[in-house]
């Protein structure tokens, strides 16, 4: 038998027999083979949103409608923004317009909203800035039209260009600060109430002032030196007194700080000597004389008063009184020993000098004679015999 014969009958052997197991796997049920199909187990999927698909017109129409509705909304805006801008709509009317000299953007701004030359603050703020004129305007009073743009404006308000209005004011030796805030009003400098708040509360930088105490209208009494100043109208009270002030340190530099600081009395306590000074010398020949007489009574009598009507009338003005040398005041030095509380009036660098440079005397009596001018007297025996004479005219001071 050859070998293709014999692999032959192997093959139909194989298919011809059939193994039997009887019943050993009953307990294991049918056998499956490999790649038969399997039963399916049921798992749920999320469920997946529906994307709503809107027409192209739809959206086509909302943007159309927005571009619309910005569009009304600038163009309403933005013709009232022009019509600030190039005062297209403002009338034909003249305005007055006052800058302080401190006054920033914001305060110009304001000013020029209160008087009707510009409706939106924020956008002339905006155009300034822009425009590089922040800083462009100079203080003074100027007259401009409600009609003016922006750009008119700016141009309007610096000097030289409107009317920067001034007032030439002269304040004489001897002038109180009452009369002095009177006479500032009726020039149109500044109001007498603003001046009195501003002298009694204002913190005034100046070394003279620190031992003065705050709180009255007359607390810079003695330091608004008397001359000839040129203020702006309506000016800042602070700015005005201020220019006062300056002038009394300047001329306290020239005409004998030395003096002044080597002194036994304080700068205070010397103007108020050369402020009683002011009130009774009737001529600059008598000044020397007169601060003659109160250092002899300061600083040689046992009850140093200095017995002078000019100081005791001054308390009876602060107090609304007539004049009386009974008066319960700081300022009766009748019944008060030294100085009295302060200065009574502005001296004027005459009289300052007077103090600093008494005349040399044995005198500690006044009286004043018919002529008008002052006698002095060395004993009180003297003094008593003129004031019974004919030659006697008693003067209130006023």
């Amino acid at each position: 038998m050859d070998e293709e014969q014999k692999t032959t009958q192997e093959q139909q052997a194989e298919q011809s027999f059939t193994p039997d197991f009887g019943n050993t796997f009953d307990d294991y049920g049918e056998y499956q083979q490999d790649g038969a199909e399997r039963p399916s187990r049921s798992v749920p999927r999320p469920k997946r949103l529906k994307r709503i698909r809107l027409p192209r017109i739809f959206w086509w129409v909302l943007a159309m409608a927005v571009a619309a509705g910005l569009g009304i909304l600038l163009s309403n805006y933005g013709w009232k923004w022009a019509d600030d801008v190039l005062a297209l709509s403002r009338p034909d009317a003249a305005v007055e317009i006052t800058i302080n000299e401190f006054d920033d953007l914001d305060a110009i701004t304001t000013s020029l909203k209160e008087a009707g030359a510009i409706e939106y603050e924020w956008l002339f703020k905006l155009y300034c800035k822009f425009s590089g004129s922040e800083d462009y305007f100079d203080p003074g009073v100027y007259t401009i039209n409600l009609n003016y743009d922006y750009h008119a404006l700016v141009n309007n308000l610096v000097e030289g260009a409107g009317s920067r209005g001034e007032v030439t004011v002269m304040i004489v030796e001897g002038s109180r600060c009452s009369d002095i805030f009177e006479l500032l009003e009726n020039k149109g400098v500044c109001s007498r109430e603003k001046l009195e708040q501003a002298a009694a509360e204002y913190d005034f930088d100046f070394d003279f002032l620190k031992d003065v105490p705050s709180g009255a209208p007359n607390r810079l009494e003695g330091f608004l030196f008397p001359d000839t100043y040129y203020f702006y109208l309506k000016d800042e009270p602070e700015n005005v007194l201020k220019k006062m002030l300056q002038n009394f340190q300047k001329r306290m530099s020239e005409e004998g700080l030395e003096q002044i600081s080597s002194s036994p009395y304080s700068m205070r306590e010397l103007v108020t000597m050369a402020s009683i000074v002011e009130g009774e010398a009737a001529s600059d020949e008598e000044r020397p004389i007169v601060a003659s007489v109160m250092y002899n009574r300061l600083n040689n009598w046992e009850n140093p008063v200095l017995g002078m009507d000019s100081t005791v009338y001054y308390g009876c003005l602060l107090l609304g009184e007539k004049f009386s040398t009974e008066i319960d005041s700081p300022y009766n030095t009748y019944l008060k020993p030294g100085l009295p509380a302060g200065p009574i009036n502005n001296p004027g660098i005459t009289s300052i000098r007077a103090v600093l440079q008494p005349a040399q005397t044995n005198y500690y009596y006044i009286a004043t004679s018919k002529d008008g001018f002052n006698k002095f007297f060395a004993d009180e025996k003297s003094f008593t015999e003129f004031i019974s004479s004919d030659d006697f005219k008693p003067i209130i001071p006023g």
